[in-house]
């Protein structure tokens, strides 16, 4: 439970940094003759800081643990109890993404009716990026909840 607890957690910190990373990479941005000026936002450091100490700490708790090196992905079961476990935990997922895309789709593109028809500009691409990050994030704790509910029964 300890390895697919921290899968999880760390797979939507992933996601959020990911999110954050494209949402906002440059802060301050003026546009110059030959191109762009602009400086880098805390993000994308975070992310590179998150992709070098993840690893790590994985291995280290790894080895803490006994975590078997074959299937490293909180999808992995031991037995059958744990394939059934694993099996509504991702159907929990599956539900959620399907039902989370389609409002996102209509969520996209209600903020592009409502930018045309009131003459506001309301970013698409940002608005799709928070939205994706979430609904990855969201799916990841369905997953983890599920399954850490199963779990315990």
């Amino acid at each position: 439970m300890k390895r697919t607890l921290f899968l999880c957690i760390g797979n939507a910190g992933l996601f959020t940094l990911i999110g954050l990373a494209f949402l906002y990479p440059f802060s301050g941005v003026t546009q110059m003759e030959m191109g762009f000026q602009g400086s880098v936002t805390i993000f994308p450091l975070l992310l590179i800081a998150y992709l070098i100490a993840y690893p790590v700490i994985h291995y280290v708790l790894a080895k803490k643990y006994h975590w078997g090196e074959k299937d490293n992905s909180e999808l992995a079961y031991s037995d059958e109890r744990e394939k059934a476990i694993v099996a509504e935990s991702t159907k929990i997922a599956y539900m959620v993404l399907v039902g989370g895309l389609i409002i996102t789709i209509a969520v996209i593109g209600s903020v592009k009716f409502f930018s045309l028809s009131t003459g506001m500009y309301i970013s698409i691409y940002s608005t799709s990026i928070a939205l994706l990050t979430a609904l990855l994030d969201m799916a990841t704790i369905s997953y983890c909840v599920k399954w850490c509910w199963e779990y315990r029964k």
